[in-house]
């Protein structure tokens, strides 16, 4: 585990350096276009802001053939609308949350500049081989809604190509500017949203093809307890479980409390309990592709903590990483922590403001005394109104699942969702699967399932996904309210749109007014915007 620290590192160095190295490369290019723009244009180069525009004429033909179909792409602006109108609230919905999570941010690892840019193999949550492709799709669908809206609207495409700055930016489809100028707005704007909204199509018949897809695969453990994670630095961690394991047994150690520890007794093998008392001591059995094994080292079963949020009132109340929860006291009333489950029950019956002792304990190795910690006057914060005390737990520093439940999440984007706001909290969990190493099924588990055709059908369950995932992410982001996003142009025709509505009439005072509202949003908004990029990579 040590070994993966020290990648994460040298992953981060080598990011920052390649990152110069393309710098050091772009800029020479960037100040010959600039000092020489007809050469440039002779390779099909010119400038667009801080970024290079790669000019070409693919896709022109593809274009027209589709735009043909002009009633088809009439009710599709419609429905393009609507599409980008939502994913536009949405966008702005998780811009506020982001930004009020950023305190709890403050002084936590950041997760590196790496993160930020969406170069397939360079992103370690992005794979090189399917990010590419599915980077690909992305982009050149995107770009070619643009276009063919625009000449099934009798407009003129000028060029077609790439947006390098640096690293490459996306692609782009160049109306052209006299026609577009010549156009109602109801045109303009179904240009605009038809990028988002047919990424959000490609993403919504990839994903459901993967959900179909999945119904052919079963798993022989399904109902069974698999070890998902570990985390470093626990009692699970010590004993050299492995994640991917499937827990087939446990063996008692003998009943040693807390203040009881000596030498540890083997005891016969019992089924699992998932009442599992911490003061007992456990060797878990696992199963894995090469046979049973059994732990050498004794496994402290309880609510390990995982993590404590930045600024949360376990983070306040000195509460630390790496120790059990004992005990829970309100009002005089003592509630002992046996597990992840009573820790999680106990806390969804408190409410904000609510005064909590903590008591937590460190398990001593080798027959050691363990150590009691007393958190008290710990005051709970508010989350959706219930009590948030700021820790994250595991049973004993393992996240276990079940086979079933993994496969369920995995092809159900609003797994769990019962509301609106839930199915929003579903898909964001959702997306935020490759951090977890879900793309939807990490390889290490993946002998958990039986699936037809094995490494081809995983193969393209994974290209599904990463489509999936990077057209969903890509429909968001151009929904963004700000230039140069999709969203900036569509929130601008929106205000154009409510204020001819509300009686101004004349155009040129619409227009203006539209104008400066939506430089006056865009800046603001991606001014948040960088501030949560900014939160994460530093």
């Amino acid at each position: 585990m040590m070994s993966s620290i020290g990648l994460a590192g040298d992953t981060l160095d080598t990011a920052y350096v390649v990152l110069l190295v393309l710098l050091v490369i772009y800029i020479p290019i960037y100040i010959w276009v600039w000092r020489c723009p007809e050469a440039a244009e002779r390779f099909h180069l010119s400038r667009y802001g801080p970024a290079l525009m790669v000019k070409t004429r693919l896709g022109f033909r593809t274009m027209d053939r589709l735009a043909r179909y002009t009633r088809f792409w009439a009710v599709f602006g419609f429905v393009s609308k609507i599409i980008s109108a939502v994913l536009l609230f949405l966008m702005m919905y998780m811009m506020v949350v982001a930004i009020m999570a950023i305190p709890s941010r403050i002084g936590s690892s950041a997760i590196g500049i790496e993160y930020a840019l969406a170069i397939p193999g360079f992103n370690p949550i992005m794979p090189l081989s399917y990010g590419v492709v599915a980077l690909v799709v992305a982009m050149v669908v995107h770009e070619l809604g643009h276009g063919i809206q625009t000449r099934a609207n009798g407009a003129r495409v000028d060029s077609s190509g790439l947006l390098y700055g640096v690293i490459p930016l996306g692609a782009f489809v160049e109306p052209n500017e006299e026609d577009m100028a010549a156009r109602s707005r109801r045109v303009r704007m179904d240009m605009y949203t038809a990028g988002i909204s047919v990424n959000t199509f490609v993403a919504i018949g990839s994903i459901a093809v993967l959900i179909l897809a999945c119904g052919a695969v079963t798993s022989d453990h399904s109902d069974d307890v698999g070890v998902y994670a570990i985390d470093n630095g626990s009692p699970a961690y010590i004993a050299g479980i492995p994640a991917s394991a499937i827990v087939t047994g446990v063996q008692e150690y003998g009943s040693k409390t807390f203040t009881e520890v000596d030498s540890v007794q083997g005891g016969g093998v019992v089924s699992i309990d998932y009442d599992f008392d911490p003061s007992m001591y456990y060797i878990l059995q696992y199963e894995t592709e090469v046979g049973t094994h059994t732990t050498t080292e004794p496994v402290q079963m309880g609510a390990f903590i995982k993590s404590v949020t930045n600024g949360s009132p376990a983070d306040r109340g000195d509460v630390g990483v790496g120790q059990f929860i004992y005990s829970l006291t309100s009002d005089g009333v003592v509630t002992q922590i046996h597990s992840t489950y009573d820790f999680m029950s106990y806390m969804a019956a408190t409410e904000p403001g609510q005064v909590l002792t903590l008591t937590t304990v460190t398990v001593a190795e080798h027959g050691g005394s363990p150590e009691f910690v007393t958190h008290e006057g710990i005051v709970l914060a508010d989350r959706s109104s219930q009590g948030f005390l700021g820790l994250s737990v595991t049973t004993g520093g393992m996240t276990l699942t079940t086979p079933g439940i993994l496969l369920d999440k995995a092809r159900d984007p609003f797994y769990g969702a019962t509301d609106p706001f839930s199915y929003v909290s579903a898909l964001f969990s959702y997306l935020s699967g490759p951090f977890n190493g879900m793309d939807p099924i990490s390889d290490e588990v993946r002998w958990w399932y039986d699936a037809p055709g094995d490494d081809i059908f995983w193969i393209a369950i994974t290209m599904l996904y990463w489509i999936f995932w990077l057209d969903i992410l890509l429909a968001i982001s151009n929904a963004l309210p700000a230039y140069p996003f999709d969203g900036g142009f569509i929130f601008a025709g929106g205000v154009n749109w409510l204020l001819e509505r509300f009686g101004v009439s004349d155009t040129e005072r619409r227009d203006r007014i539209s104008d400066s509202v939506s430089n006056s949003v865009s800046t603001v908004v991606l001014f948040m915007f960088m501030m949560v990029i900014l939160s994460f990579i530093i």
